[in-house]
């Protein structure tokens, strides 16, 4: 198997098979992020992901769920997420659907159609890592997105069908600053 820096997926995908598409971060901006912060983003070679699936098809041929690793193997383009998708199915006959991590900023490059079909392909699962909902938050955090743009690219997943789980980091907006008065409003404690 081929993999490269740091592999790590989160607990809901412990019974998946981990499957390297991407290395490194695109964005690699986050303040307080140092997961792949000594690691050039790429990803991974054809013929490397092909030798990958093939000892995965050896050892477990009936894997339903891959998960695919790097910080955000969603940067992909439309076509080569669309390939790689195929490529699964190809020696993985009863995968049933292919998960990986995501940015918002990795949806918005994509058209719903576009996302539709990544779904009948089988990608249905995204890890976004949004942290916070919390504009001045996600700016001191520099993720490069606001709040407004979570709840417009999350919309298009909703459209296209594709399931999605959010990371927050607790405690990122700062001591004293993790509620607002809004949110105490809505809630009846």
């Amino acid at each position: 198997m081929h993999f490269t820096g740091r592999t790590w997926r989160p607990p809901y995908e412990s019974q998946s098979v981990i499957l390297q598409a991407t290395s490194g971060c695109t964005h690699n901006k986050c303040t307080f992020c140092s997961l792949h912060k000594n690691e050039k983003s790429r990803l991974s070679p054809m013929d490397e992901f092909e030798k990958d699936l093939a000892e995965i098809k050896n050892y477990q041929p009936n894997a339903r769920r891959v998960f695919l690793t790097g910080a955000n193997p969603f940067a992909m383009s439309y076509e080569n997420l669309k390939l790689r998708a195929l490529t699964v199915r190809e020696y993985l006959i009863k995968c049933q659907s292919i998960a990986m991590f995501a940015s918002i900023r990795d949806i918005k490059n994509k058209e719903v159609w576009q996302l539709n079909k990544l779904r009948a392909m089988g990608i249905n699962g995204l890890s976004i890592g949004t942290e916070s909902g919390d504009d001045a938050t996600l700016s001191r955090a520099n993720k490069g997105y606001t709040a407004d743009d979570i709840l417009e690219q999350c919309r298009k997943l909703d459209e296209a069908s594709i399931e999605y789980y959010f990371v927050y980091m607790t405690g990122l907006a700062g001591k004293g600053n993790g509620q607002h008065d809004e949110f105490n409003k809505m809630i009846k404690w």
